[in-house]
């Protein structure tokens, strides 16, 4: 009788145990739209992504995967974070063939620009680390960016995080998207608003070129090597569309130029649709929200345009979906086309704010969905 008890108990206490555990991996962690969108690629059912975009916010403010599977059939998701950098993206890769196997991985190369004080910064690494699996990738990622006092809040980031405002304000969106069990806008993030300020420099056609940093050059290269030693045939290259309206940024463009010559050299596609945005139809004063990132007028126009050339050129076709998870993504291209609605509401309003998959902008698209149908 003793023993049984003392077998209960022993159980009632672990099991108290490992709640807080997972309370505390769930709640104190960062809740941003990062977190939201790493974490959908992990519920995307295993290997049935036809395209994975990997890079930086350019990637997820300027092409919709629920709106490319709403307009062509196939499946895709943005394996991608604010201010990622090209010294993660082996480490990404690595993540993205343990769980998909896409016909196309179309890598956005803004992050193999950035200079060394965007790479430095310990945020950056853990809005990647803080959504990895554990496994030997994320040792090893750890091990060779990490702070090194700091190691084992990699692994458990509530020691990182625990009471931050961030954490516990974004505790419903992380729990709402696992009790949903994928993300219903896949990882999309957008703007409706467009600002412009100052002189655009018209790069159509430009092809002028400006010689990378010894030390860009050097990664760039180590980083080409590296997929063609892995013989990654299915990668494709591109430089997404920008506004170039600096000084500095139309430096940055001229690198771009001399790196698509380099990626040419090894043998790998490279479309570069920065000089080319008139074909692609894009307003430069309507279609963006900052001289980065395009708003959600400019989204839907090169999501469209993007998904043609995936469709034409790279053969990507209609998904074949199990039944389960062709319900998730029918249901993704109606919420995608409620979010375009929903933000022509907020922009009639004048109002303007960043909209990702939050509960609150869910419980809107949900309720715009009933009177719809009301």
């Amino acid at each position: 009788m003793m023993k049984k008890k003392y077998v209960s108990r022993t159980i009632k206490i672990l099991s108290f145990a490992l709640a807080a555990f997972l309370i505390m991996t769930v709640t104190q962690v960062r809740g941003d739209h990062n977190k939201i969108r790493l974490d959908g690629f992990y519920m995307e059912e295993k290997n049935s992504l036809d395209v994975v975009l990997l890079g930086a916010s350019e990637v997820y403010t300027a092409f919709s995967s629920a709106l490319a599977y709403d307009e062509y059939g196939f499946t895709s998701y943005p394996y991608a974070i604010e201010a990622n950098y090209i010294d993660l993206f082996e480490s990404q890769i690595k993540e993205i063939r343990n769980n998909q196997t896409p016909k196309v991985l179309l890598i956005e190369m803004n992050g193999a620009l950035y200079d060394n004080k965007m790479k430095d910064k310990d945020a950056k690494l853990r809005r990647f680390t803080d959504s990895m699996p554990f496994s030997q990738n994320k040792i090893d990622t750890v091990n060779q960016f990490g702070d090194k006092d700091e190691k084992l809040s990699y692994y458990f980031p509530w020691i990182m995080y625990h009471g931050s405002k961030s954490a516990i304000g974004r505790f419903p969106d992380n729990i709402a998207l696992h009790l949903r069990g994928n993300s219903a806008l896949k990882g999309v993030s957008g703007k409706s608003k467009s600002v412009f300020k100052g002189k655009i420099i018209d790069v159509e056609g430009d092809t002028s070129k400006k010689d990378l940093p010894a030390e860009t050059e050097e990664k760039l290269r180590s980083f080409l090597q590296y997929c063609k030693d892995n013989k990654l045939e299915n990668v494709v290259f591109a430089k997404f569309p920008h506004r170039i309206t600096k000084k500095k940024f139309y430096k940055r463009f001229q690198m771009g130029n001399t790196m698509g010559e380099i990626i040419k050299e090894y043998g790998f596609d490279y479309l570069d649709f920065e000089n080319n945005c008139k074909d692609v139809g894009l307003d430069y004063k309507e279609d963006f929200y900052n001289d980065d990132h395009m708003n959600i007028y400019g989204q839907q126009k090169f999501t469209k345009y993007l998904g043609k050339i995936l469709v034409d050129k790279y053969g990507v076709e209609k998904s074949k979906l199990s039944e389960e998870n062709k319900a998730r993504w029918d249901a993704s291209a109606e919420y995608i086309q409620l979010y375009y609605e929903y933000f022509e509401k907020c922009h009639k309003e004048g109002k303007d704010t960043q909209l990702y998959e939050t509960c609150g902008l869910m419980w809107e698209l949900d309720k715009l969905k009933k009177q719809k149908k009301a």
